[in-house]
């Protein structure tokens, strides 16, 4: 026996493996996912949310119904009160006719049924008037109501008298035609017609609506059959509950509660209305029991339904496997035999159709593909090229931004020049030669070559300056004369080219681009060496020589440009460009409500100075000067000017005068403690600074130099080689 089952084990345990890794078993597992998973959540969510809504639903219901009777209570008791209106204010009441009074409240006791009776109590509690013989049922106290109805137009009283029964009464002050209180008017109201008015609200067989004054004592009840323990403990709940609605499950009670707690308002009263949970939730209970019915029944046709598509689908599928798996092989002739119709089947014949026509697709295929990497080369030639024109492009732009931002700094420019001609032409070396002024012979500016580590171009300062090339001679000579570009790859045989000494600087590639501006070279530039060893090609050229044309074309309207606007011996801007920046800053700080201030010098007894040392070393103490003037303005911020003879002239933007005064002693101080040179010994002169700032010194351009002139000559009294700031005693005696 143990042996019989030792053998059996792995057989039932292969099978079972077998069956669960089957795709029958997969299919009819993902079928009852599919299927049951969504059905399984839309139930959950929908009896959640049917449950919630349903419930919602009931308790707004029950709380309406309560604000309905809380409403009509109101309305109950407001049209009593009109009632006691019309009798304290008619003529009997006023005139305290005890007769006429009586005659009237009998008259209304009768005509309204909402009534009960209607009595009049003296100032010693006595019954003077009565509607009906009714047995009263209220003690009141004659003191203690005048004492409230002080603060209130009226009293609602409930009592329980001896016999059980309620009572409700509105109570009311009778006043004299001179004001005095001597009587209470009672009202005690219908409680079958209040009864009525609750049982209108009522729900449910199992809903009771409690009517409970101020002290939460009860009023009344409908039904009336309510125990007596029931309404303890609702009493004793619902003093710790605010109103809305809310649960009571005490022990106490039958039946657990589901109550809505609201006032009357304007009374003082509360109305309390309950229903049993279980009769509130039946609802709900019902919908959820048919809810997992329906459940239960779309499981078990969910399980059918998988069981018979497993079973028509997945031996179908299993051949059409079986014969794809054969196909992707390598064996062109399998085919398929499947009896189906369905869609399995047109799988099937589809199967058939895709191995016959298989085999001539692979021939297209590979003749395609061959076509295909022929077109790829193509678009890779072309995204090359594109790439190429994008860069060139991207350069030229980044020359011009570079060069318009630069301005008049013709040594940054050159800069710049040689740095993105080196890069335009992937180059390890550059140089640039312009012209001299006399139009002889080229002159070296620039050398410039690629530091791999740093990744960018860096300056060579120790070349040669004193290199210098006549029209005609070298390639550079050359160049300059014909005006037009040479490249040379192999230099080594070219007869006019001559090697640098050293291995370092052995020139492997060589192009030599002209600088010209109208068919009049001015210079050349010298790119050497390509980084990849490679020879220079036509895009390379092109690429350089349009360049080269950019760079000219700037270059020389940069220098016309500075020689319109600057002065030739001191290199400062020219006084009409000062006065046009002027104008230019003065708009702007009156817009932006900003200030500025102009500093004015002059050298002192330079006239003496000139005719002492002569006018040519007068003028290079005033180059030396403009210099130790440049320097001590911000760079690119501050406007240096030479306003004429040896007087010069500051624009200082943004800068009060006190900030002016930092700047002008700082000058101040360079100049006297600098050894001026031009003679045989050191010469020394000293500068004397006038200050004006805007607006507070003026908001005109000439008011301003004006002014700073005018500190300038208050400097000169008091001994000169000194600064100062201008005030209003010093008035205006500068002739600008």
């Amino acid at each position: 026996m143990n042996e019989q089952t030792a053998t059996a084990a792995p057989v039932w345990q292969q099978r079972f493996f077998a069956y669960i890794n089957s795709i029958k078993t997969k299919l009819i597992v993902s079928f009852l996912l599919i299927t049951l998973t969504p059905m399984i959540y839309i139930s959950y969510v929908m009896l959640r949310n049917a449950s919630d809504g349903l419930l919602n639903v009931i308790v707004n219901n029950s709380l309406a119904h309560a604000r309905k009777a809380s409403i009509d209570l109101n309305r109950f008791v407001a049209h009593q009160l009109e009632i006691i209106q019309l009798l304290r204010r008619s003529e009997a009441a006023l005139d305290k006719d005890a007769k006429a009074l009586e005659t009237l409240i009998r008259e209304h006791d009768s005509r309204h049924l909402s009534l009960e009776k209607i009595y009049i109590i003296n100032e010693q509690e006595q019954i003077v008037s009565v509607s009906n013989s009714n047995p009263i049922r209220h003690e009141i106290d004659f003191g203690e109501a005048a004492g409230l109805l002080q603060h209130r137009p009226f009293l609602l009283l409930s009592t329980v008298g001896a016999d059980g029964r309620s009572s409700v009464a509105l109570v009311a002050m009778l006043t004299d035609r001179k004001g005095f209180n001597y009587a209470l008017l009672v009202m005690e109201l219908n409680l079958l017609q209040l009864a009525t008015i609750v049982s209108e609200n009522v729900v449910g067989s199992s809903t009771r609506v409690y009517l409970l004054d101020e002290n939460n004592r009860l009023v009344l009840s409908y039904p009336e059959n309510i125990k007596d323990n029931d309404v303890k403990v609702m009493s004793t709940r619902i003093s710790a509950n605010e109103y809305g609605v809310f649960a009571i499950d005490a022990p106490g009670l039958a039946q657990a509660q589901l109550s809505s707690f609201l006032p009357v308002v304007g009374l003082g009263w509360k109305v309390l209305l309950s229903q049993d949970q279980q009769e509130v939730y039946s609802l709900v209970n019902t919908f959820q029991h048919n809810l997992y019915w329906i459940l239960f029944l779309t499981i078990i046709v969910a399980v059918v339904i998988a069981l018979i598509i497993s079973q028509n689908i997945a031996l179908p599928i299993l051949q059409v496997t079986r014969g794809a798996n054969e196909l992707a092989a390598g064996k062109f002739d399998v085919r398929i035999t499947v009896r189906n119709t369905d869609e399995v089947g047109q799988l099937a014949s589809n199967f058939n159709f895709m191995a016959d026509s298989l085999a001539g697709k692979m021939e297209e295929l590979r003749v395609a593909y061959k076509e295909l990497q022929s077109r790829a080369q193509t678009i890779e030639q072309s995204n090359i090229a594109l790439d190429r024109k994008v860069f060139e492009i991207g350069l030229l732009y980044q020359i011009g931004s570079s060069m318009g931002e630069i301005g008049l700094d013709l040594e940054r420019l050159l800069d710049v020049i040689m740095d993105k001609a080196i890069e335009a032409a992937n180059a390890k070396r550059g140089s640039l030669m312009l012209i001299d002024d006399n139009q002889e012979v080229l002159e070296l500016q620039r050398v410039r070559i690629w530091d791999e580590a740093s990744g960018q171009t860096l300056p060579i300062s120790d070349f040669k300056r004193n290199i210098n090339i006549r029209p005609g001679e070298g390639i550079a000579g050359k160049v300059l004369q014909t005006g037009q570009m040479l490249t040379i790859n192999d230099p080594d045989n070219h007869p006019d080219f001559k090697q640098y000494e050293g291995e370092s600087n052995r020139v492997g590639q060589l192009c030599c681009v002209p600088l010209k501006v109208k068919n009049v070279t001015f210079g050349v530039i010298n790119i050497v060496n390509r980084k990849d060893g490679r020879d220079f090609e036509k895009r390379d050229t092109d690429l350089l020589e349009t360049m080269a044309n950019q760079a000219a074309l700037v270059l020389d309207n940069t220098k016309l440009f500075k020689l319109a606007i600057t002065d030739g011996l001191t290199d400062l801007f020219l006084v009409r460009h000062f006065r046009n920046k002027l104008n230019e800053e003065l708009k702007r700080a009156r817009r932006y409500h900003k200030i500025f201030s102009i500093l004015f010098f002059d050298i002192d007894h330079f006239k003496k100075f000139n005719d002492t040392y002569g006018h040519q070393i007068g003028d290079e103490v005033l180059k030396q000067v403009a210099v130790l003037f440049k320097n001590s303005l911000r760079e690119d911020i501050d406007l240096p000017a030479r306003y004429g003879g040896e007087e010069m002239i500051a624009l200082l933007p943004e800068t009060d005068a006190q900030g002016a005064l930092v700047v002008a002693e700082r000058l101040r101080t360079a100049i006297e403690n600098h050894a001026f040179t031009g003679s045989d010994q050191p010469l020394h002169v000293t500068v004397s600074l006038g200050i004006a700032e805007f607006p507070g010194h003026g908001n005109d351009p000439l008011e301003l130099i004006r002014k700073a002139d005018t500190a300038l000559y208050e400097c000169k009294k008091h001994g000169r080689n000194q600064t100062s700031i201008y005030s209003d005693e010093m008035g205006v005696v500068s002739e600008k």
